[in-house]
């Protein structure tokens, strides 16, 4: 059964996992990462850590929603992408309601996060939760413009 759980540290990925990884960051948003990148990420293991996996068979790793808390009332999402084999089926739902159902219970109330200005779908997305954009990152992603969007959970 395909769902999220709970990821360990990113330094205990396998290789295998890491390769996973990089592909999917590759192949759904064009950002190429080397394993050291990924291992270096300041993700603690808790419910803002989740990974889709095949319960049977964890070492594909089909998205990530990696997420860290910013300051007393806000977490960042640092990475939240799905391969799109399992896009439009619900799974990014999931994980952002698994996740702000956790973070009520630590008293988080707002969330932030950067998305590509042309990932229309994505903002989107983050719009019908609330967010909104309240800044531009020039020259943030490889291909361009990003945007800062915040709002509460």
């Amino acid at each position: 059964m395909i769902d999220w759980v709970t990821g360990p540290s990113l330094k205990s990925f396998s290789e295998t996992q890491l390769s996973s990884i990089q592909g999917l960051f590759k192949n759904e948003t064009g950002e190429h990462y080397i394993p050291d990148t990924i291992r270096a990420l300041p993700i603690p293991i808790w419910k803002g850590n989740l990974i889709l996996v095949d319960e049977d068979s964890p070492t594909d790793i089909y998205g990530v929603f990696w997420c860290l808390r910013f300051n007393e009332k806000r977490a960042r999402v640092v990475a939240f992408v799905i391969n799109k084999n399992f896009q439009n089926q619900g799974f990014g739902s999931r994980a952002w309601d698994l996740f702000v159902m956790y973070a009520r219970t630590l008293f988080i109330s707002e969330i932030q996060l950067e998305v590509r200005a042309n990932n229309q779908r994505a903002i989107e997305f983050y719009q019908r939760r609330g967010l909104k954009i309240i800044g531009k990152l020039e020259n943030y992603y490889s291909s361009g413009l990003g945007y800062v969007m915040q709002g509460k959970i």
